[in-house]
């Protein structure tokens, strides 16, 4: 068919024609690969008739708006009060169903309100085999009723109607398929509402002997505080650690961002809720946050958003990516915001997602900037952050394991030296990239060396008076290969200091892959040997102890080796480093030593 013919002025004379495409095709096209299943037919219709009633308030805003479903057994009847098509609208819309101009992949635009309609009116193939359309437009108050009857087959019959409309609209008529009852009151109540209860146009249905208006609600965007955690418990199904507000004017976005009362990880998907002009367009949309603000869910409603050819997500472009920027930073800001004005809130946010931030800061930027003004960090002189370490005392000093922390912590504190705790997970690639975006600050790993640097030297005298209990007390540490030093330095508590090297764990390696070596192999591998220059760990004796005073006036050779031994187990387990053999025999040889000196005192 290259021309469509004219509507005949008689109802008794129709006009039998065929789509100008394969409409059994095309609906297959529909139901497989565009739409995730028939029952979105209940939001083409919802969104024809919108449309149709958005039309006809353009030329008689105060025309009336409702959208009716009526449904008896197999039959479902729906009729709007919009604008109703012309003889040519008519004709146009059934002449360009597959036409190639201005069509998506499907053959249709939904940038019209006929290409909208005609979508809609394909999609209604998927619940039933006949659609009878009567309409008439408001445009023209003369206007006759036209009616047309389209099949599945692709065959379309049009006509004047016998039975004209009253009022300006449209009313479609849909037989459920053979073997299936979608138009009960119980699925199509539930589909209305799903995806219409926000619109603000009252949308009525009646069926099985009951009437009910399903929409006009209010929108959790339009709710106070208390209602939109009441909608986010309904809906997301849980009570948010805080509601935020969202908007962005350029894509006519408003809505609510709903924090995470518990832990997520930013690798799991987020999903939210989006809906177009009041109307559902998908609840697992998950392109709507920076990957950052895995902690949140959004739900918006847009004006400006480009749809997906399906309605139910939305087109990639620069707008959507513009809209995700802006909310990512509207919950930075937020949280910024709650950092000053509500530590205490902030705090148990941080408990709860600090784990996830952490991880997105190594990666980003923003929020790895943020994190450093932020997010405190346990320091040998209390909790701060990066930010605060720096401006404080101009360089930035931190261990890599927690047990090194918390080995020298007591030393730090006492002599007024800051260490950063950056032993949990993500915190070495964190701090490292913290240098990178800091390069003319001093920030780097701890040495030994620089812990020695604040333990100062004990008198002549005193080295003097050690003097053979620290030899012997190195003879003692040989065979752990330890370096022994004697320091003065508070509290006078602590007997004993345990430094080890920054890269042990690969010394140990190291040399035991060496010693397993032989001939040529082994000279090899000690000219290679990348830690030949390390210096050995370090255990620091304490001048102002009392335990290491008496050690050095002891004259038992045994019981000063014990002694001294006893003391590098306890620091080991005191910092919780790691045991070897050698160690884990001395703190046995310790408490049987202890056990035996015990039970001779008693007796």
């Amino acid at each position: 068919m290259s021309d469509l013919q004219q509507i005949p002025e008689s109802p008794h004379t129709p006009t039998s024609q065929n789509f100008q495409v394969d409409l059994a095709g095309l609906v297959e096209l529909l139901s497989r690969n565009l739409y995730s299943g028939p029952r979105v037919f209940v939001r083409e219709l919802l969104q024809n008739g919108v449309d149709a009633i958005t039309a006809r308030r353009g030329i008689d805003p105060s025309c009336p708006a409702r959208i009716t479903f009526s449904a008896e057994g197999q039959i479902l009847r729906i009729r709007d009060t919009g604008i109703g098509l012309t003889t040519d609208e008519a004709a146009e819309l059934l002449a360009t169903i597959g036409a190639t101009s201005k069509r998506d992949e499907f053959g249709m635009a939904r940038t019209d309100f006929l290409g909208q309609f005609g979508i809609g009116l394909l999609s209604c193939f998927m619940v039933s085999d006949t659609i009878t359309v009567r309409s008439r437009s408001a445009a023209d108050r003369d206007a006759r009723t036209i009616q047309w009857e389209g099949r599945s087959n692709g065959t379309w019959v049009v006509t004047t109607a016998v039975e004209p409309l009253t009022e300006p609209g449209t009313e479609m008529l849909l037989h459920s398929l053979p073997g299936e009852d979608p138009f009960t009151f119980s699925s199509l109540s539930r589909l209305i509402t799903e995806y219409g209860e926000f619109l603000p146009i009252p949308v009525e249905l009646r069926a099985e002997g009951q009437s009910q208006v399903l929409t006009a609600r209010r929108a959790p965007w339009e709710e106070n505080s208390a209602g939109a955690v009441s909608w986010c418990a309904a809906n997301f199904g849980f009570h948010p650690f805080a509601v935020v507000p969202v908007e962005v004017p350029e894509a006519g976005v408003k809505g609510r961002a709903f924090i995470l009362p518990t832990g997520a990880h930013p690798g799991q998907e987020t999903r939210h809720r989006v809906y177009l002009r009041r109307m559902l367009l998908g609840s697992r949309i998950t392109e709507l946050l920076p990957e950052w603000a895995y902690f949140a869910r959004v739900v918006i409603d847009a004006e400006h958003l480009h749809p997906t050819a399906s309605r139910e997500g939305l087109f990639d472009d620069d707008l959507l990516a513009t809209t995700r920027e802006a909310l990512g930073e509207q919950i930075r800001t937020w949280l910024t915001r709650l950092s000053t004005t509500d530590p205490k809130l902030f705090s148990e946010f941080i408990a709860v997602h600090v784990s996830g931030l952490k991880a997105m800061a190594v990666s980003d930027a923003p929020t790895r900037e943020m994190v450093a003004r932020t997010v405190p960090f346990v320091t040998s002189l209390g909790e701060q952050t990066f930010t605060q370490v720096l401006e404080r005392f101009g360089a930035f000093r931190y261990t890599r394991t927690a047990s090194r922390f918390r080995s020298l912590e007591p030393v730090a504190r006492a002599n007024g030296l800051c260490i950063v705790n950056c032993g949990y997970a993500f915190d070495a690639d964190l701090v490292a990239q913290f240098a990178l975006d800091n390069p003319e600050r001093a920030i780097g790993e701890l040495e030994p060396a620089e812990v020695l640097g604040v333990l100062v030297a004990p008198p002549e005298d005193t080295r003097q008076r050690m003097r053979p209990a620290l030899a012997a007390a190195q003879t003692a540490l040989d065979p752990a290969g330890v370096e022994v030093v004697l320091r003065a330095f508070a509290p006078v508590s602590l007997s004993v200091l345990f430094l080890p090297d920054a890269e042990i764990a690969g010394q140990a390696l190291a040399e035991a892959v060496r010693d397993r070596a032989e001939g040529v192999w082994g000279a090899l591998l000690d000219a290679a040997d990348p830690f030949g220059d390390s210096r050995r760990p370090l255990l620091v004796l304490n001048a102002r102890s009392p335990v290491i005073n008496q050690l050095a006036g002891a004259k038992d050779d045994q019981l000063l080796q014990a002694a001294v031994r006893g003391l590098y187990v306890q620091a080991l387990l005191a910092g919780q480093h790691p045991m070897d053999v050698q160690a884990r025999s001395w703190a046995d040889q310790t408490f049987t030593s202890l056990i035996e000196l015990s039970l001779k005192g008693r007796s």
